[in-house]
C-alpha cells in the first residue's frame, strides 16, 4: 500500500453514546465504535453542508468505560387505534466514549475537515444528535509504515478492515477471530447514492478489542505519536 504523507487525527469525547444497528427493530443494540458513515456524517455536519462525492479514507478507534442500559419512552403511532402511543425501550449506552479517528487524504481535504472541526458550523453530536460532545484534538501528523520488532497491544478498540488481516499476525494456532475476542460486523461507510432511498457502501471489518496484541514482523501503518492507522478503502 502507498504511504500516505500526512494525516488527520481528531479526537472526540462524548458523556454517553449509542450507534444503533440496522437490525434493531423491537429493541435496541449498539454497535462498540461508531460505523463510518456515522463520522463521515459528523464531518459534514461540522462543514455545514453534504458530502459530495469527496475522496477520503478513515480508521475508526475508540474507547469507553462501561456499557449500561437505561429506559427510554419511544412514541409510535397506533394504526388500530389511529393515535400515538408510548413504548418503553431499553437502550444500551456507551459511558465517557472516547473516539479516535484518522483521515487520509490529500491535502486540500484534510485542510478543510481540520477547520471545520476546529470552527464548526453547529454544535456536533456522536449517533445522538440531542448530545453535543466536544472536540479533544485535531492536528495533522506524519505516518509511516513499519514492520514490529516485538510485539504491541492495540491501545484502543478498533475497526480493522479484513484486507489488513494479511498485514497483521493477529492469528492463533487455529487462526480464528473468536480466540481474539474479535467480531465481524458489516458497516455502512460512504454514501452511494440519496434518492430513491439512501444507499451506502458497507465495509467488512472486525472488531478487535483493545490490549490485543499485533505480533512482530506485522506491518502496520502508525502515526507519528505511535498510533495505530486501520483506514478503509477510499469513498
Amino acid at each position: 500500500m502507498e504511504t500516505p504523507k500526512e494525516v488527520l487525527k481528531f479526537e472526540i469525547f462524548a458523556p454517553i453514546a449509542v450507534f444503533k444497528t440496522p437490525f434493531s427493530v423491537k429493541g435496541f443494540e449498539t454497535f462498540p465504535l461508531p460505523p463510518y458513515s456515522t463520522v463521515i456524517g459528523l464531518l459534514y455536519t461540522a462543514l455545514g453542508r453534504k458530502y459530495n462525492g469527496e475522496k477520503f479514507s478513515l480508521s475508526v478507534q475508540g474507547d469507553y468505560e462501561v456499557l449500561f442500559r437505561d429506559y427510554l419512552t419511544f412514541r409510535k403511532y397506533n394504526k388500530e387505534k389511529k393515535k400515538l402511543g408510548t413504548k418503553p425501550l431499553e437502550v444500551p449506552f456507551l459511558f465517557n466514549f472516547k473516539l479516535v479517528c484518522h483521515i487520509l487524504g490529500d491535502r486540500e481535504i484534510l485542510d478543510l475537515f481540520e477547520e471545520a472541526l476546529k470552527k464548526p458550523k453547529t454544535y456536533l453530536g456522536l449517533g445522538i444528535r440531542e448530545i453535543p460532545v466536544k472536540v479533544l484534538k485535531v492536528k495533522k501528523l506524519k505516518a509511516e509504515w513499519k514492520t514490529l520488532k516485538e510485539p504491541k497491544k492495540l491501545k484502543y478498540n478498533a475497526f480493522i478492515p479484513l484486507r489488513w488481516l494479511d498485514y497483521l499476525n493477529f492469528y492463533t494456532a487455529k487462526g480464528k477471530f473468536s480466540e481474539l475476542g474479535g467480531i465481524e460486523f458489516f458497516v455502512p461507510s460512504f454514501l452511494k447514492k440519496l434518492k430513491p432511498y439512501r444507499d451506502y457502501r458497507f465495509e467488512e471489518v472486525v472488531y478487535i478489542p483493545k490490549g490485543t496484541e499485533i505480533e512482530e514482523n506485522s506491518e502496520v501503518l502508525t502515526d507519528e505519536e505511535g498510533d495505530f492507522i486501520f483506514p478503509t478503502e477510499e469513498g
